[in-house]
């Protein structure tokens, strides 16, 4: 290796972010024009009725792929928790089935649309926090919350919750969460080069304003096709980044299911499953895991253990220094 190219190679993140970017793009794309129907229906009480087949397309494969992702992601932390305590261990994963439990009951309490919506804004979330992580970029706080709260403006928004259908008051709004963030530190970001997510929230801002301006001439399909465009592009890229950060690791030298062939052989059989499930009256019983209906239920349990896992770690650590 070259000097240059050394040089280079440190400046690359892991996660290889432009290739996952270029993969995401390719992937959204491939998923809205699948000849073969992924999912006979949409997810009930969420979407019903207002979804094309395209969406509804890349919704599933959205789904599917997402469920490689947990097993990968739940992999990794089962691994990881066999050095804990044995107390420790056995009541980390116990609190993981009452986070299932109590999951449940807030889907029900909610309703399965509200309860999604908020899944998905919860899940940009952990999007910036993975990235950062990836990254190892050192972020300020107000960088990292205002594309939860660019996302979460713009869901409201694109669906008109509550008045949010006055284009007033979305421009409004619009322009003075564009103006906080700017003001909070997100120019100097941009500025300096030092930090990217101030792009995205202004990006997500823009969007907001767009939306909403072409909204009186959308149907409720094309409303949807847009959101799903949207989470798909989130959940994808963070699929890819999270592979490539797996792979470019010392263990994945001596783990097979960290190669490229090994994770492409289990997407391919989970998503398969998947589209099986989906369509075979047989394999009904398997719905509530790898139905499309219940995939926001295990996107908030995932995003939940692995919000918990990080602070059970340093919590095992204190205990065993003490």
């Amino acid at each position: 290796m070259t000097p240059a190219t050394a040089a280079i190679a440190k400046t690359v993140p892991s996660s290889r972010p432009f290739l996952a970017l270029g993969l995401t793009f390719l992937l959204l794309g491939l998923g809205f024009s699948c000849p073969i129907r992924l999912a006979p229906h949409p997810p009930e009480h969420i979407w019903q009725g207002a979804i094309s087949v395209e969406a509804l397309n890349l919704y599933a494969l959205i789904a599917f792929a997402g469920w490689s992702h947990f097993a990968y992601a739940w992999r990794g932390q089962w691994h990881t928790s066999r050095r804990l305590t044995a107390p420790s261990r056995y009541t980390y994963w116990l609190l993981v089935v009452i986070m299932l439990l109590a999951l449940i009951t807030l889907r029900r309490w909610l309703g399965i649309a509200v309860f999604s919506l908020a899944a998905w804004v919860y899940n940009i979330a952990h999007f910036v926090r993975a990235e950062i992580f990836f990254s190892r970029s050192q972020e300020t706080r107000a960088a990292f919350y205002s594309p939860v709260a660019a996302f979460a403006w713009f869901t409201l928004c694109l669906f008109q919750a509550a008045p949010l259908h006055d284009m007033r008051i979305v421009f409004a709004g619009t322009v003075l969460l564009a103006a906080a963030i700017l003001f909070a530190g997100g120019w100097r970001l941009l500025a300096s080069g030092e930090v990217l997510l101030p792009l995205l929230t202004l990006f997500l801002l823009g969007e907001t304003l767009v939306w909403s301006s072409y909204s009186p001439y959308m149907s409720e399909a094309f409303r949807v096709g847009i959101y799903i465009f949207h989470i798909g592009a989130a959940s994808f890229y963070h699929y890819f980044t999270a592979y490539f950060y797996a792979e470019s690791g010392s263990a994945a030298r001596k783990d097979y299911f960290l190669r490229p062939i090994a994770i492409l052989t289990i997407n391919a059989a989970i998503i398969s499953a998947g589209v099986a499930v989906s369509w075979l009256p047989a394999l009904r019983w398997l719905r509530p895991v790898l139905g499309v209906e219940w995939f926001t239920l295990w996107v908030a349990l995932h995003l939940a253990a692995s919000d918990l896992f990080p602070y059970w770690k340093q919590r095992n650590s204190r205990q065993q220094t003490a």
